[in-house]
C-alpha cells in the first residue's frame, strides 16, 4: 500500500464510464430529504449517478490510497458517486483525501460514530437509486461494482432488496497443517492443548495477528498488547506470505513439556522441538509450493443459537462458491441495498455502534419481504479487522452486547429471550470458574473478562425499552413473519 506521508502522483479520477463526485463536502450532519423514486433507472441506462459509494474511514490514511485507488479503476456502463466519512480521524486523512482525490465527496464528522453512525451520516443524505458501502481497508476488482448492481435488473430483481459479493482476505496465503502431542490444563480446564504460540515471522516480519487461525486454535488469550494462541493437536493455519519465491517462517512456542510440533505443507514437512520454555525455531518452505486464497465472506448466517456467522469463513477458495444465490444477510462491507428502501427503514440502528449492524438490518430488509443475494463476480480483498482487533475489548462488548440487541428486535421472542437469560449465567459460571482456578493455583484471579461481561449486561439493559420500542416498530411495518425468517437460521 502506498505511504501517505510521501504522497504518489494522484490518481486520475474514475475513467469516461463513470462520474466522480466533485470536490464538494458535505457538513456533518447534513440531510437531504429522500425521493420515491418510481421506476427506478435500470443499471444499463442511467444517465446520472446511479450508485453512491460510501466509504467510513478513522485514521486509515494508511489504508485510503489502496482502497481509492481501485474505486478509480472501476469499469462500468454508468456514472458514480464516491463518498468517504470521515470519523473524526486524527492522522492524515483528510490532508490525503484532498490532495490525492479531489473527486472524492469528504463528509467529515467531528466525532467518531462507528461503522453504523458514520454510514449513516452519508447514507440518509444519498439520493442516487442504490447505495454501495465499502470499507477502507478493502480492494475492489475493476468490475466490482457493475457486478454488484447488475442483479437489479436481472429477472426477480423487483424484490431484491440488497446484493453481497465475495469478499477474501487481501494477502495470498501457504496453507500448513500442524500435529503435536497434547495435554488437559486441569479439571476446570477441559480442552486438548497443543502449544501456546505467540510469535509467528514471515522474513522476519511479525505476522501474528493476520495468520489464520479458526482450523487449529481456541481462540486468542492474552489480551491486545501480548496476545498468544493455544492450538489443539492438529489443525490447519493460514500464513500470509509473498506471492513467489523461498519464504522463512519462524515461530516462538511453548508446551507444558518438551514434544515435538510437526508442520507439513503440499509436498513437505519438517518436525520440530518446542520445550516448556518459550522458543523460536524458523525454517524455510520452497518457493513452488502453492498459495491461496482464503474466504472472507460470500454472505452471512444466523445460528438458531442466535449467533451471526461469515459464511464460508476461513475456507481455502476452491470454487465452491460460484453460483449466485439467496443468502440471509449481507456483510456491510461490499453490499448495495436500494437506497429508497434503505430510508424506509432508518438504514443502521445508530446504537450498535460497530459489529451486527448489517445482520440486523439484513434482517429487517427480509421482514419487509425483499430478498438478499450472493453475486460471486463482485470481489473485494479485505484487511481483516484493520480497523479493530478481534480479541480486543472493543470488538468482545459490541459483538456480545449488539448480538443480544440484534435478537430483542428482531427474533421470535422464544430465541431472543433465550439468548438474553442464558448470557448472565454464563458470566456467573465463567466468574466462578475463574475464581476456582485462581484458588487452585493461589494467584488473583483475573477480573477483566467478568467485568467486562457485566459492562455489555449493563449496556444492553440501558437500551432495552429503546429496542423494544423498535420491535414493535418492525412488527407493524413487516410482510414477514419472525418464525418465517427463521427458517433461514443453521444449526451448530
Amino acid at each position: 500500500m502506498s505511504d501517505p506521508t510521501t504522497p504518489d502522483p494522484a490518481p486520475e479520477a474514475p475513467g469516461p464510464t463513470t462520474v466522480p463526485a466533485g470536490t464538494a463536502t458535505v457538513p456533518a450532519g447534513t440531510a437531504v430529504e429522500p425521493t420515491a423514486v418510481a421506476g427506478e433507472p435500470t443499471v444499463e441506462s442511467a444517465a446520472e449517478p446511479l450508485v453512491t459509494v460510501v466509504i467510513v474511514n478513522w485514521n486509515g490514511a494508511h489504508l485510503l490510497p489502496a482502497c481509492l485507488d481501485g474505486l478509480a479503476k472501476q469499469v462500468t456502463g454508468f456514472a458514480f458517486e464516491t463518498w468517504v466519512v470521515d470519523n473524526a480521524s486524527a492522522d492524515s486523512s483528510r490532508a490525503l483525501l484532498a490532495e490525492r482525490y479531489p473527486w472524492v465527496q469528504v463528509v467529515p464528522s467531528e466525532t467518531n460514530l462507528g461503522f453504523a453512525g458514520g454510514n449513516n451520516l452519508a447514507l440518509r443524505a444519498v439520493t442516487t437509486p442504490y447505495a454501495a458501502l465499502l470499507n477502507n481497508d478493502a480492494v475492489p476488482e475493476p468490475d466490482w461494482l457493475a457486478n454488484l448492481l447488475a442483479p437489479f435488473d436481472a429477472p426477480g430483481g423487483d424484490r431484491l432488496g440488497a446484493v453481497t459479493g465475495k469478499v477474501v482476505f487481501l494477502p495470498r496465503f501457504l496453507r500448513l497443517r500442524l500435529s503435536t502431542p497434547t495435554f488437559t490444563p486441569g479439571p476446570h480446564d477441559p480442552r486438548q492443548l497443543g502449544v501456546r504460540v505467540s510469535s509467528v515471522t514471515v522474513d522476519g516480519r511479525e505476522t501474528l495477528r493476520e495468520v489464520l487461525w479458526e482450523k487449529l486454535t481456541f481462540g486468542a488469550e492474552g489480551g491486545p498488547d501480548a496476545p498468544f494462541f493455544w492450538t489443539r493437536g492438529d489443525g490447519e493455519l493460514c500464513v500470509p506470505v509473498p506471492e513467489g519465491g523461498p519464504v522463512t517462517l519462524g515461530f516462538t512456542w511453548a508446551g507444558q513439556a518438551a514434544k515435538p510440533v510437526t508442520l507439513s505443507w503440499d509436498g513437505g514437512s519438517v518436525t520440530l522441538d518446542a520445550g516448556a520454555e518459550p522458543s523460536t525455531v524458523e525454517f524455510t518452505v520452497p518457493g513452488d509450493v502453492a498459495r491461496v486464497d482464503v474466504i472472507n465472506n460470500v454472505g452471512g448466517i444466523v445460528l438458531r443459537d442466535g449467533y451471526g456467522a461469515d459464511r464460508g469463513y476461513q475456507q481455502i477458495d476452491t470454487g465452491q462458491f460460484t453460483r449466485p444465490e439467496e443468502v440471509f444477510t449481507a456483510c456491510g462491507n461490499g453490499m448495495a441495498i436500494r437506497t429508497r428502501l434503505g430510508h424506509e427503514l432508518g438504514w443502521f440502528d445508530d446504537d450498535f455502534f460497530l459489529y451486527y449492524e448489517d445482520t440486523d438490518l439484513s434482517w429487517r430488509i427480509r421482514a419487509r419481504g425483499y430478498t438478499i443475494r450472493y453475486i460471486p463476480d463482485a470481489v473485494l480483498r479485505h484487511v481483516h479487522s484493520a480497523s479493530s482487533v478481534e480479541w480486543s475489548p472493543l470488538f468482545v462488548f459490541h459483538t456480545d452486547r449488539n448480538r443480544l440487541l440484534m435478537l430483542t428486535k428482531d427474533a421470535s421472542a422464544r430465541i431472543a429471550v433465550a439468548a438474553v437469560a442464558r448470557y448472565p449465567l454464563t458470566t456467573t459460571s465463567i466468574a466462578l470458574r475463574t475464581l476456582r482456578q485462581a484458588w487452585t493455583a493461589r494467584s488473583l484471579p483475573p477480573l477483566r473478562p467478568t467485568w467486562l461481561r457485566l459492562t455489555v449486561i449493563a449496556s444492553y439493559l440501558r437500551l432495552l425499552p429503546a429496542m423494544l420500542a423498535r420491535r414493535r416498530a418492525i412488527s407493524r411495518t413487516a410482510s414477514t413473519r419472525r418464525h418465517e425468517l427463521e427458517n433461514w437460521l443453521v444449526r451448530r
